[in-house]
């Protein structure tokens, strides 16, 4: 008996193509309205302003050491030294070591597969999709999932590098460069953090710890040792286990779900590298090299956010990293002309725009993300190679390889959500 499944499928097609335009539009107003509101409270709280001045004096002083050093790329220190900032200094101290740990081993990699497989397309792209994948998964499932992303993202600039530089001698000397790079950017950091830490410590230590009330310490040690510190033996009733079965049967649906999500992130950046790894070695384009890293950066998401079988998440990470990257573009653009060469109006700029990015970083609105992408865009678009210039050029190549990854990540996710939706055309809508 003939039915009319086609016509349907279509139909369902369109409309979900339809809700994820309005998705889309709804995603873009909510960044943009999250962010006027965070800048219009612009005065900030002591600890938002201990975090944002702690950042800016990281990244002043990777630049200073970096410049100091001689090193290639002063704006690979200088992301180093705000992406590992944060407002513990234990916490600090682990991110470095992740960082460091994973650009090493990610740094070993690239110099060793690259060379060998740098003119070999047929290998050089599916091992580049193959190194995100799987850096991907690990990022989402593992506690160091830091240094798995750092390890990625470095194997991936040097073994693209590779293919560009034809010498094993020239890819192992940039990636001990990009290894030295990291290494200044997070002892400056880590320096500062443990710098303000001490402070902080001393400060207090000064001003006396003061005593905890005794209905607090009360509630501790009822949270730790039970109801008013008794042993207390439950006898669970028939609901009580029924409601425990329940309880259960949705953890393991979430582990059901989050296992999806991390397997379709590692498909979706892998699929996502590998045609940017072709469209770079076809074309030769270098700021794709930043592109590969957009597509691997906006799909690590926190485990809150992979409880649920949807791609909004990946979808307002990649429209906040979108608007961050245009903001600090248009700005950095805006003011490199007007500071030229001048290595003191650059560094004051500089700092302005890394603490304008923790603001926002550091805010409840709605609008942390932004904050950060902007952050490390005005970092990668305003702190030139060698030393402070006007030259507009770098600074567009690499934000448009931030753009240009943002770009081809969404249509793979589109590909993916369309082939799943002719799979599945009676599936409700997500």
């Amino acid at each position: 008996m003939p039915t009319d499944d086609p016509p349907r499928s279509a139909h369902s097609i369109s409309d979900e193509s339809a809700a994820a335009v309005g998705a889309f539009v709804h995603i873009v107003r909510d960044a943009f309205a999250a962010l006027g509101r965070e800048l219009i409270a612009i005065r900030p709280t002591p600890a938002r302003a201990l975090f944002a001045t702690q950042a800016m004096l990281s990244v002043g002083l990777a630049v200073a050491l970096a410049y100091a050093f001689h090193l290639s790329n002063i704006w690979w220190a200088a992301i180093s030294g705000f992406a590992v900032m944060q407002s513990k200094f234990s916490a600090c101290a682990q991110r470095g070591v992740h960082r460091v740990v994973g650009t090493i081993a990610g740094a070993l990699i690239g110099a060793v597969a690259g060379p060998l497989i740098g003119d070999v397309p047929w290998l050089f792209v599916p091992l580049l999709g193959a190194l995100v994948g799987m850096s991907v998964y690990r990022a989402l499932v593992s506690d160091a999932g830091y240094a798995w992303v750092l390890g990625g993202v470095t194997a991936l600039m040097v073994t693209f590098e590779a293919h560009r530089l034809v010498s094993a001698a020239a890819t192992a000397s940039f990636a001990l460069l990009r290894v030295a790079e990291v290494v200044v950017g997070t002892v400056a950091c880590v320096a500062v953090s443990a710098l303000f830490h001490a402070g902080v410590q001393h400060y207090r230590k000064l001003r006396g710890a003061a005593p905890v009330p005794r209905a607090q310490a009360a509630s501790t040690v009822d949270r730790v040792d039970g109801v008013n510190a008794q042993t207390v033996t439950v006898i669970p009733s028939d609901a009580a286990r029924a409601v425990q079965a329940l309880d259960a049967m949705h953890v393991a649906r979430a582990g059901q779900i989050a296992l999806a999500m991390r397997r379709r992130l590692a498909w979706e950046g892998a699929w996502s590298v590998m045609i940017l790894a072709a469209l770079a070695y076809a074309w030769n384009l270098p700021g794709f090299a930043q592109a590969m890293v957009t597509a691997v950066a906006v799909l690590i998401l926190p485990a809150s956010a992979l409880g649920k079988p949807t791609s909004k998440p990946v979808a307002e990470r990649m429209i906040q990293r979108f608007i961050g990257c245009l903001l600090a573009g248009a700005l950095s653009l805006a003011l490199l002309p007007l500071l030229g060469d001048n290595p003191f109006a650059c560094m004051l700029a500089l700092c302005a725009g890394v603490w304008i990015g923790c603001h926002v970083q550091t805010g409840t609105q709605g609008a942390s993300y932004v904050g950060r992408q902007f952050g490390i865009a005005f970092i990668m678009v305003f702190v030139q190679d060698h030393h402070w210039s006007s030259d507009p050029m770098p600074a567009l190549m690499r934000l448009e390889g931030i753009l240009a990854g943002i770009v081809v990540l969404s249509a793979v996710m589109a590909a993916g959500a369309l082939w799943t939706a002719r799979r599945t055309p009676h599936a409700a809508m997500r």
